[in-house]
């Protein structure tokens, strides 16, 4: 059962950490690089790494603009190890030193199937992230390859949700589609048109993006419509109109849609490399090239109102898992941990 009580325990690792409660923490996450489309308007409720921000009630700022002198003054301040960010933990920890309060913390949540182009030399990968004082990533292969690399604990924290906010909004009327998820990462879009044969609904291709699409024009006749990439809201309402979704992002990864789906109360068919079908619709997700099982279950969800209404049900209690208070306890947890460990050594 998923821990969906008060904020008691996190006072409590706060105070153990910090000696202050969560509420009087000061949270940064430092870059190179802001995805400004991504948290001008919804950041307070797309799923991912930006939704650490309102989770911390803290800040993302461009490392050129920080001012180096009141790095101390922030608890936490966090780097996401992409390849333009790898060099900042060495360059914060090397300003902060080996004896400050400031917790540093790194996260990771490249798929391990992109790790070659990103961490071409995974000497100068184990060097850099090694200044941290905490290390996550999102999904369990990016872990156990982390631990395998570094030789010490990496932490399994998924990036958070806003589910009390996705559970909230207005539900429509769900149509007649079976939506189908494109990805720009793996362009797996005309194999998974297969798993939607025999089904009395439109289908339709949903985020989609021809120009990342080297075979758009045999892409464009799998479908009944074709929707591109949109805002998060509309996205969203995408989803909601479908009558099931089918996610086979077949790269290692947290599966943001998973999260979406399930918050949203929509029966989901989903890949069994991504975290959150595995977390919430552990009956419905299959390997995402194993179109023959999606499609029995896809018309499975159509067909056995009992069976929808479990895997639902299921779905939505499961998603807490990456609520913004529960994602908040894991961190802490993490953090008192990595602390405790590192207060052992010196």
């Amino acid at each position: 059962m998923i821990n969906t009580g008060n904020t008691q325990e996190i006072d409590e690792l706060c105070q153990k950490i910090f000696n202050k409660d969560a509420s009087s923490l000061k949270y940064l996450m430092v870059t190179n690089y802001v995805h400004t489309n991504l948290i001008e308007n919804e950041h307070y409720l797309r799923s991912g790494l930006y939704s650490w921000m309102p989770v911390m009630d803290g800040e993302v700022k461009l490392f050129k603009d920080v001012d180096k002198d009141e790095l101390e003054k922030y608890d936490i301040i966090q780097v996401n190890m992409s390849a333009q960010d790898l060099h900042l933990l060495g360059d914060i920890r090397e300003i902060l030193g080996n004896e400050s309060n400031t917790k540093l913390v790194a996260n990771n949540d490249y798929t391990l199937e992109l790790w070659a182009k990103s961490f071409p030399y995974l000497s100068t990968l184990k060097r850099e992230i090694q200044h941290a004082d905490m290390i996550f990533g999102t999904e369990p292969y990016q872990v156990g390859a982390l631990e395998l690399l570094l030789g010490r604990k990496v932490h399994l924290v998924v990036h958070p949700a806003f589910v009390k906010r996705l559970k909230s909004l207005n539900k429509v009327d769900q149509g007649q589609y079976v939506s189908v998820v494109s990805h720009r990462y793996d362009n797996n879009n005309i194999v998974p048109s297969i798993a939607t044969k025999g089904v009395n609904v439109k289908k339709r291709l949903l985020g989609y993006n021809p120009a990342t699409d080297s075979m758009k024009h045999q892409t464009s006749i799998c479908y009944d419509e074709i929707l591109q990439s949109t805002n998060y809201m509309d996205f969203c309402e995408m989803l909601m109109e479908s009558k099931v979704v089918y996610d086979p992002f077949s790269l290692t990864s947290q599966g943001r849609v998973g999260w979406d789906c399930a918050a949203l109360g929509i029966p989901a068919v989903g890949s069994d490399r991504n975290e959150s079908y595995r977390t919430c619709y552990p009956k419905t997700c299959c390997d995402p090239y194993d179109v023959k099982r999606a499609n029995e279950l896809i018309k499975r969800l159509l067909n056995d109102k009992e069976f929808r209404d479990e895997v639902v049900e299921y779905a939505k209690e499961a998603v807490e898992r990456v609520s913004y208070e529960n994602s908040k306890r894991l961190y802490f947890r993490a953090l008192q941990e990595g602390s405790q460990k590192i207060n052992e050594e010196k």
